[in-house]
């Protein structure tokens, strides 16, 4: 099943909805059209107006438009900073719990960082408190005149993008990975000691706050704050691990791992899978490039997943032309290393052809990459 699904672009970025935000989506439209409660003087929901059900759904429909657009905003922001500094943006999704903005890589200098990290915030604030002034300078919110239904409406948009988004602001400052504050305080610490260093601190920092929500959401019954709570604590871990593995990888090239040529082991096409369970048992690897000869063009390769598909029955008859994968999935040998792995988990493969000019140069594996990380990480 297909989970996110691309509805459009901006500069060149794709916006995409994950199939789950239709949850949320849905959710906020009923909190919106079925409620009327005030919070710091901003009534929130339609429930309150003397108006149609309908007419209620429509309009939540809509306030909830306008509140996903502002959140697609704040992702946004980050995105147009990161690009000034060189990064890519593979894309935007929204999902359940808001939006991620997919960049290859945050750069490292505590300057870059702090900013990139502080535009979503900064945005989400300025927007909540330019409409709350709006709010205040029009308000209030008056239900009892029946006449009023397109100003109460109005009101009431605009003080649902006020309060959500200075709550979404001042939410992303929470100093825990993956929100913006976890950036932010890496990017401090940054400049007083290591990298990997600054990253552990800040998410020990982040695993705190979500240990605390956690037992808040448990003892409140709160099943959303859990759901946050779990988010934070395996956020963090995967942004401790990712920068450990890409800090750890710096200034390696694919060149510096990869088996080269002509030390590749490769297979014939025409060998039947008997025979390639044979090499795979002897050589103890787990794929390989198929090519009539090693100076021959590789047109395929076949992997142990291959080979599974096979009943045992017909594998002294099938080719290896028959099962293997055309589709070749390169890099040149100067790419940097923690590239490659990052394209591995994108493509879901174990290794990946190095090729330079249309020729072969070498073949770099998951685990050429994972003993560097060990190795390389004993000196960190």
């Amino acid at each position: 099943m297909k989970w996110s699904y691309q509805i459009g672009s901006i500069r060149g970025i794709p916006i995409k909805l994950h199939v789950t935000f239709l949850i949320i989506f849905s959710f906020v439209i009923w909190l919106f059209a079925a409620n009327n409660f005030v919070i710091l003087g901003i009534t929130i929901g339609f429930g309150g107006m003397d108006i149609s059900t309908g007419l209620k759904y429509l309009l939540g429909a809509i306030a909830a438009v306008l509140f996903f657009a502002t959140l697609l905003f704040h992702e946004l922001s980050h995105s147009f900073v990161a690009q000034r500094y060189g990064a890519q943006i593979r894309g935007i999704t929204l999902f359940i719990i808001g939006g991620v903005s997919q960049m290859d890589e945050i750069p490292k200098e505590p300057r870059m960082e702090t900013r990139i990290s502080a535009a979503g915030p900064g945005l989400s604030l300025g927007i909540g408190i330019i409409s709350y002034a709006i709010y205040y300078l029009f308000g209030p919110v008056t239900l009892t005149e029946i006449e009023a239904v397109f100003k109460n409406a109005a009101l009431i948009m605009v003080g649902i993008i006020a309060f959500y988004n200075i709550l979404l602001g001042l939410f992303n400052l929470i100093p825990a990975f993956p929100m913006d504050g976890g950036r932010l305080l890496r990017a401090w610490l940054a400049k007083r000691m290591p990298y990997i260093d600054a990253t552990r601190r800040a998410v020990a920092v982040g695993k705190s706050f979500a240990f605390a929500m956690g037992i808040l959401g448990l003892f409140t019954f709160q099943f959303f704050l859990l759901l946050i709570a779990f988010f934070i604590y395996f956020g963090g871990s995967e942004e401790e691990r990712a920068t450990v593995v890409s800090v750890t990888l710096e200034g390696v090239k694919v060149r510096d791992l990869m088996t080269p040529f002509p030390n590749v082991i490769y297979v014939p096409p025409e060998w039947t899978i008997d025979q390639l369970i044979d090499v795979m048992f002897k050589t103890k690897h787990m794929g390989y490039p198929v090519q009539e000869s090693l100076d021959s063009p590789v047109i395929g390769v076949v992997t142990f997943a291959d080979v599974q598909r096979i009943p045992a029955s017909t594998r002294s008859a099938t080719r290896i032309k028959d099962v293997m994968t055309r589709e070749l999935i390169a890099i040149r040998p100067d790419t940097d290393a923690y590239d490659a792995l990052k394209l591995m988990s994108m493509r879901n493969v174990g290794r990946l052809l190095v090729m330079d000019d249309g020729q072969m140069r070498g073949i770099v594996s998951r685990t050429d990459l994972m003993r560097a990380i060990q190795f390389r990480g004993i000196y960190k």
